[in-house]
């Protein structure tokens, strides 16, 4: 997946929907539905019920939270989480072995696929494939915050 030009105020609010998405996630993850309540029932990521989310849910429940976030930043912030997971969120989320701390990693993650620039986009090479939720060979590698970048 690629991601293309971009204005700035979309690139800084893509970032900030996956800042508010992974401390959604951090708070409660769920695998199987957007989003849970404090019984296990399916609400929408947005209802004030909701306590887990899945990574699509928390990202459209910042969404629908943000009144500055234009179709373009959920564009931008959903096309990077899915180059940070492979391309396919809800499937990679499902996985039986997935935990919330590969979650937040994928978050983390997400945060370098956000295009600096017009010029700049960045595809996933190495898909998470493995338990560990780590694309292979970046076992110590940090993304960078690439926030401070687009001001």
């Amino acid at each position: 997946m690629t991601i293309g030009h971009a204005d700035r105020a979309s690139r800084l609010e893509a970032v900030r929907l996956l800042e508010e998405s992974g401390l959604l996630v951090a708070r409660g993850w769920c695998q199987g539905a957007l989003a849970i309540d404090e019984d296990g029932r399916r609400v929408e990521p947005w209802s004030p019920s909701a306590r887990r989310w899945s990574p699509l849910g928390a990202l459209l429940r910042a969404w629908y939270e943000s009144p500055s976030a234009d179709a373009e930043a959920f564009r931008i912030a959903y096309t990077s989480l899915a180059n940070a997971t492979g391309g396919r969120l809800e499937e990679w989320n499902a996985a039986r072995w997935r935990a919330r701390r590969h979650v937040l990693n994928a978050f983390g993650r997400a945060r370098g696929y956000v295009p600096s620039g017009a010029s700049r986009t960045r595809v996933a090479q190495d898909p998470p494939d493995d338990e560990s939720g780590r694309a292979p060979g970046l076992d110590s590698v940090l993304v960078p915050d690439v926030s401070t970048e687009l001001q």
